[in-house]
C-alpha cells in the first residue's frame, strides 16, 4: 500500500508460468536433509479445471484395479505442497496428479521452446489424458488409441508397505510424454522398419529423461556431495570420471530396483558403453538395449560439454581455490555450469527433429538432422560442439551417411516457383504438393509411387546470440504396395527363403523440405523408396524377428493395435531387464 494504492497482485492477474515442488528424481533419492529430493521449478500454466485439466493436458485419476475415482482441484497459482512432508508426496493422490501433470507440461515446453512452435498430439485431440494410477502392475506406457499415458504401480507387499508408483518417477514421466511427443512429430517412426527405429524411440525418450534431470540445479548440487561451510567441494568431485559414476546416469532407480531385485537402476548405458560390435549382436535388435546406444552418446556429449564449460569457470578469478581440504571449487557454480550444458545439449538434439526423414530412420540420420538444425541456428561453431557431436558419434561406430541431402540453393538446377504462392508453402499442404509435383524431377523424386504431404509447419528458433531463425518445414510420404515376388523383378534382389513370395509387402520412402522465410527451399533431406538394398535389408528384418501381421503382410503393421506397441516394448516380464 503507498499513496493509498494497493499494488497486491489482483487474484486473476494473467499468468504464463507457475513454480511448483516436483520430484527431482524419485522418492528413493534423498537430498542433504535425509528427505525427499524435490526442485521447485517453473511450469507453464493456463486456465485450469478439475482433474486437473488444461489446454493440453488433463488428469483422469482412475485406477482400474480398484474402481477408485478422483477429480483433483486445478493447480493454483499457490503451490499446496511447497513444504509438504516426504508421507505427503508419497501417498496423496492430489500431489500425484500435480507431480505428473506439472512434469508432463514442462517436457512439453522443452521440445516446444527448442522447436519454436506449438506441437501437436499423433491423435485427432487436443489433450492428452495422464491416468496416474491407471494399474496395478510396474509399467508405464503411452497409448495412442486411448490418447493417454498410463502410469502404473507396485501394491505393498504387506499391510505396513508402501505402495511404488511410477508417476512419482520424474525420469518415467518425462520418458512417456517424450513417446507422445514423438508421436506428433513423426507418426511414421512406428511404422514396421529396421531396428533402429524403435530403438530411437526408447533411446530418445531415455536421453530427454536422463538430461531433464540433469537440468535442475538442486539435483546436480545434491550430487556433487556435501560441500564445506563455505559451499565449495573439492576439485576432484568433477572431473569427468567423476561426473560419468555420477547417480544422476541412472534412470528410473526405484522402480528399477523393484523389478530387477535391488540391481539398481533398469538402464546403466551412460556408465556401459556399448560394446564396439554392438551393431552386429542379436541382443542389440531388441528396441530398449538398441536405444543405449544413443544414451550413452549422449550422456559422453554431456560430460563433455559440461568439462568444457568447468574449465571456462575455473579459470576465472575464484573459480578455484586451495584450502586446508586441497583445490576447491563452489558447488552451486559447478551445478549452474552442468544444467547449463543439460539444457543446451538437450534443445540441440531436439531441434534435429525437425530435419529427420519422416520413414525408415536410422541413427546417421540424427547425427545428420542435430547438425543441420545446429548450422542453421548456430552458423559458427566456436565451442566446437558439431565436432564433439561427429566424434561422439564415431566412436560408437555412426557415422554421416551420404546422399541423402540436397543443398537446393547450391544446385545447379534450382527448384521452379511460376505460379506458387509463397505465402502457402509455410502452411499449405495442397501448395507443398503442387510444388513437389512441379520440381519433381529437379529434386530427383520419383512420381511412380503414392506420395502424400504429411506435414506443413512454420517455425521460428532463437539462436543463443539472439539470431531468429525463421523456417517451414514439409515432409512428404511414398508408398508402394507389392508382393515379394513383385519386389525380386522390380528390384533385381533376393528376399529371404523364409518370404514367401506370394507374401504382400508395403514399402516406404520420402523426404523433408525445409523454406526459408521467403518460401524458398533450403533443404531436402531424402529417403528414397526405390533404395532397393535398404528395402531388402528391412523386410528380411521383419521376417526374421515375425514382424507379420494377421494377414500375413510384411510392413503393413506389426500385427498388434498400434497403441499397444509401447505397451508391448515396457512389459516387465520380458527378461532383457531394459523394460520398467
Amino acid at each position: 500500500m503507498a499513496d493509498g494504492v494497493d499494488f497486491a497482485e489482483p487474484a486473476d492477474e494473467p499468468r504464463t508460468h507457475v513454480t511448483l515442488r516436483l520430484i527431482a528424481q524419485d522418492p528413493s533419492v534423498s537430498g542433504d536433509d535425509a528427505r525427499i529430493l524435490t526442485a521447485h521449478v517453473k511450469v507453464p500454466w493456463s486456465r485450469m479445471e478439475d482433474g486437473p485439466r488444461g489446454a493440453r493436458l488433463h488428469v483422469v485419476d482412475y485406477d482400474t484395479a480398484t474402481g477408485r475415482y478422483v477429480k483433483h482441484e486445478p493447480l493454483g497459482t499457490d503451490d499446496l505442497f511447497a513444504d509438504a512432508a516426504d508421507e505427503v508426496l508419497r501417498t496423496d493422490w492430489a500431489f500425484h496428479a500435480q507431480h505428473v501433470y506439472a512434469t508432463a507440461a514442462r517436457t512439453l515446453a522443452t521440445f516446444e521452446t527448442a522447436l519454436g512452435r506449438r506441437l501437436p498430439w499423433g491423435f485427432r485431440s487436443h489433450q492428452l489424458f495422464l491416468v496416474p494410477h491407471a494399474f496395478a502392475e510396474a509399467n508405464a506406457y503411452y497409448s495412442f488409441e486411448d490418447r493417454a499415458l498410463l502410469f502404473g504401480y507396485v501394491p505393498p507387499a504387506d499391510p505396513t508397505g508402501e505402495a511404488i508408483y511410477t508417476c512419482l518417477s520424474h525420469d518415467v514421466v518425462v520418458h512417456e510424454t517424450t513417446h507422445a511427443v514423438l508421436d506428433g512429430l513423426r507418426g511414421r517412426f512406428l511404422e514396421p522398419s529396421l531396428p533402429d527405429q524403435a530403438a530411437f524411440h526408447e533411446g530418445f525418450a531415455d536421453i530427454v529423461a536422463l538430461l531433464s534431470v540433469f537440468s535442475m540445479r538442486p539435483v546436480i548440487e545434491q550430487a556433487l556431495g556435501k560441500p564445506d561451510k563455505s559451499g565449495r567441494i573439492p576439485r576432484s568431485h568433477v572431473t569427468p570420471e567423476a561426473l560419468r559414476r555420477n547417480m544422476l546416469a541412472r534412470v528410473a532407480e526405484q522402480i528399477g530396483s523393484v523389478l530387477t531385485q535391488g540391481r539398481g537402476a533398469l538402464r546403466e548405458s551412460a556408465l556401459n558403453p556399448p560394446p564396439a560390435d554392438w551393431a552386429k549382436r542379436a541382443d542389440f535388435l531388441e528396441p530398449h538395449r538398441r536405444g543405449e546406444v544413443l544414451v550413452a552418446i549422449a550422456f559422453d556429449l554431456l560430460i563433455e560439454i559440461w568439462d568444457k564449460r568447468l574449465q571456462a569457470l575455473f579459470s576465472r578469478p575464484n573459480g578455484e581455490a586451495v584450502t586446508g581440504k586441497g583445490v576447491t571449487v563452489d558447488r552451486a557454480r559447478a551445478a549452474e555450469e552442468g544444467a547449463k550444458a543439460a539444457s543446451q545439449l538437450l534443445t540441440m538434439l531436439i531441434r534435429g527433429l525437425d530435419y529427420l526423414p519422416p520413414v525408415e530412420f536410422d541413427f546417421g540420420d540424427l547425427l545428420n538432422a542435430v547438425l543441420l538444425a545446429d548450422h542453421e541456428v548456430v552458423p559458427d561453431d566456436d565451442l566446437g560442439y558439431r565436432r564433439l557431436l561427429v566424434d561422439g558419434f564415431a566412436r560408437a561406430g555412426i557415422r554421416l551417411p551420404s546422399g541423402r541431402v540436397t543443398d537446393v540453393l547450391e544446385s545447379e538446377l534450382p527448384p521452379r516457383y511460376l505460379g506458387i504462392n509463397f505465402a502457402g508453402l509455410r502452411s499449405d499442404r495442397d501448395e507443398v504438393s503442387r510444388f513437389l509435383w512441379q520440381n519433381a524431377r529437379r529434386l530427383d523424386v520419383s512420381t511412380d509411387y503414392y506420395t502424400v504431404i504429411e506435414s506443413v509447419l512454420p517455425t521460428q528458433r532463437i539462436g543463443p546470440d539472439g539470431l531468429i531463425v525463421p523456417e517451414s518445414v514439409a515432409t512428404y510420404v511414398q508408398m508402394a504396395d507389392m508382393t515379394a515376388r513383385e519386389f525380386t523383378d522390380e528390384s533385381g534382389l533376393q528376399l529371404s527363403p523364409a518370404i514367401d513370395p506370394q507374401t504382400p509387402v508395403q514399402l516406404f520412402g520420402g523426404g523433408t523440405l525445409i523454406f526459408d522465410q521467403f518460401g524458398r527451399l533450403k533443404l531436402h533431406i531424402q529417403k528414397r523408396l526405390d533404395d532397393w538394398r535398404r528395402q531388402q535389408l528391412r523386410l528380411d528384418h521383419l521376417a526374421r524377428t515375425g514382424r507379420i501381421d494377421a494377414k500375413r503382410r510384411l510392413g503393413f503393421s506389426d500385427g498388434a493395435a498400434r497403441g499397444q506397441t509401447f505397451a508391448e516394448l515396457h512389459r516387465t516380464e520380458r527378461s532383457s531387464g531394459e523394460a520398467w
